[in-house]
This record gives C-alpha cells, sequence and structure tokens, in this order.
C-alpha cells in the first residue's frame, strides 16, 4: 500500500461508524486516535455553536455532533471554521423536529463567526457623506463591511439568540414570527441585531450594488415614509461599510 493510500484509509477508519476488522491491538490503537478526533470535533462544534449548545445542553448537543461529525470532516484545519453546515444539517436532524427554530439560531451563530473572523477594515464614516448635494447622495455606492452579513430567519430566531446571550435571563415569549437579522463588527465586537423590513430590503439593495438613490426607491415602495437619513445614521453607525463611490 501507497503511502497516500495508507493515509486515505486511516482517514476513513477515523470517519467511519464502524471500526474494521482488525488485530485487537491496532484496533485499540485506532479507537484512541478516533475518539480523539471525534473529540476535538465536538469542542469545536460546541465553540462555534454556544447559543446551540445553551439551548439543547450538552448530552444532546453531544449526539448531534457525533452524528455531524461522522458525516462531515473538516475541511481545513482551521477548526474556527468546521462545520458550514451544522445548521443544514439541524434542519434535518430527527430529535431536532420539535425545535423549529434551532437551524436558524445555528445559522445566526455561524454568521457570528463569521463576522468575527472577517477581514479587518476601517467603517465608514458619517462624515463622508456630510455635505454631499441631494443628487451626489442618491448617486452614491456603498460597500459593506467584510465582517457585515444579513440574513432572512424565520421561527422568532433572532430573538431567541438575542434572549440567550442576557446572562441569568427570564421566560422569553416568542410569537414565531420571521426575522431579519444584521451582524456587524465594530472596535467595541460583533453585535446582531433586528432589521425592519424596509430597513432589510434597503441595505439588502444596497449589497447587491444599487445606489443610495435606487435603494431608497425600493424601500419607498414598501413605505412611503421611509426615513432614509435615519436609516442610514443607524446603519453606518453600526459599522456596516467601509467604502462609497460618487457619480
Amino acid at each position: 500500500m501507497s503511502p497516500a493510500d495508507f493515509q486515505d484509509e486511516f482517514v476513513s477508519y477515523l470517519s467511519s461508524p464502524q471500526l474494521p476488522n482488525m488485530p485487537t491491538r491496532t484496533l485499540a490503537a485506532l479507537t484512541i486516535y478516533r475518539n480523539t478526533v471525534a473529540k476535538g470535533l465536538i469542542d469545536a462544534l460546541a465553540a462555534n455553536y454556544p447559543t446551540v449548545l445553551k439551548l439543547v445542553g450538552n448530552e444532546w448537543f453531544e449526539s448531534a455532533a457525533i452524528t455531524f461529525a461522522h458525516l462531515h470532516a473538516p475541511e481545513t484545519p482551521i477548526l474556527a471554521e468546521y462545520g458550514e453546515s451544522f445548521p443544514a444539517f439541524l434542519a434535518e436532524f430527527p430529535p431536532a423536529v420539535d425545535l423549529p427554530y434551532l437551524s436558524d439560531v445555528a445559522r445566526i451563530d455561524r454568521l457570528w463567526m463569521e463576522s468575527y473572523l472577517a477581514a479587518d477594515a476601517a467603517s465608514l464614516p458619517a462624515s463622508i457623506l456630510q455635505g454631499l448635494s441631494g443628487d451626489q447622495l442618491m448617486s452614491a455606492r456603498l460597500q459593506l463591511h467584510p465582517a457585515t452579513r444579513l440574513q432572512s430567519l424565520k421561527n422568532s430566531a433572532v430573538t431567541i439568540w438575542l434572549h440567550n446571550q442576557i446572562e441569568k435571563a427570564g421566560e422569553l415569549s416568542v410569537d414565531n414570527s420571521d426575522e431579519d437579522a444584521l451582524i456587524t463588527r465594530t472596535a467595541n465586537g460583533v453585535s446582531v441585531m433586528i432589521l425592519c423590513v424596509i430597513e432589510y430590503r434597503f441595505l439588502l439593495e444596497i449589497q447587491k450594488g444599487a445606489t443610495l438613490g435606487e435603494a431608497a426607491m425600493t424601500a419607498l415602495g414598501i413605505n412611503p415614509e421611509f426615513p432614509l437619513a435615519a436609516t442610514l445614521a443607524k446603519l453606518i453607525g453600526a459599522g456596516c461599510f467601509v467604502d462609497a463611490t460618487f457619480t
């Protein structure tokens, strides 16, 4: 067996739920490796999805993590990036059928980690837009910060996620509504907030490359009283943008 074939077979043994038929001493050594690898992947998932862990508890989470790890080996040596498909896995995981919010809560954990690990860049200062004429402002295109993330979610997932960041939080009543999340990072750290439908649609249009005028027209189509200045101030203050171009 070539070294490459040996490595491939060894990795398949580590990830297979069934142990191979081999001598006892070899099997014992392999079991140690398997357990070490599994423990590392479970710990990585727990670190990457802390809110999910808090919601379901250690035993439930470990069962889900073991099942996931058998199906999904790490694609990079950076364990902080492990588990990208864990939210989708939870959406189909039979024991989570009575926890419809869990996969979307996991998506927020994932986006939080992505924002945390994103490239550093100076946030766009509000002064950049001050003193512009109306035409200049409406023709401006804003570039989202590398750490900015947008996500539509179901089952009051953002409210549930935020509630579980509060130490000693009390009971929470939710209506299982759709919510839109904005995840950003400033010098103060990563923040998660709920956007109203108009704010989310406005920012989504900017993300697609629309000018401020084009994005504002979309928002005004939803609500003729869309407060452009206040919304821009809120989003700039949240650190959403990194640059602006003017035509």
